[in-house]
């Protein structure tokens, strides 16, 4: 779904709101929030100034953005994008396990480990709920 520019204007200024606001929280308790609030006001700036460039760029070579539009729906191209995100997905599952194993050697709370189990096994089944119903669809 392509966005108006507008739409990463709006998301670069809650960005920079969320930088500032993480200013205003000093106290011991809040400084989580204040660091997960810089943390996500700059991920939005930088995703806001690099599509607000790109829309730029499109704009002043519209036969690039036919090209780049030919290349992303481009049969080969599909193929290798979802082979990569199965590969990715292969390797992030036994991260996941590997940080399960991390939480038991360290002796964190036995929640913190089955939540990390619970996002294994969820992981798996949304996988097997998947591959059936693109077998039926196929």
């Amino acid at each position: 779904m392509k966005r108006r520019s507008s739409f990463y204007v709006v998301m670069l200024i809650a960005g920079l709101c969320c930088i500032a606001a993480s200013f205003f929280l000093h106290s011991e308790e809040t400084k989580p929030l204040s660091g997960s609030l810089i943390g996500v006001g700059s991920g939005f700036i930088g995703l806001s100034i690099s599509n607000l460039r790109m829309k730029q760029m499109e704009r002043n070579n519209p036969e690039l953005e036919k090209q780049a539009q030919i290349e992303f729906h481009d049969e080969r191209n599909t193929l290798i994008r979802n082979r990569a995100k199965a590969k990715a997905g292969d390797i992030t599952q036994w991260l996941i396990m590997g940080i399960a194993y991390v939480t038991i050697l360290i002796s964190a709370p036995l929640w913190v480990t089955l939540v990390v189990v619970l996002v294994f096994l969820f992981y798996n089944v949304l996988g097997l709920y998947l591959m059936n119903r693109f077998q039926k669809e196929m």
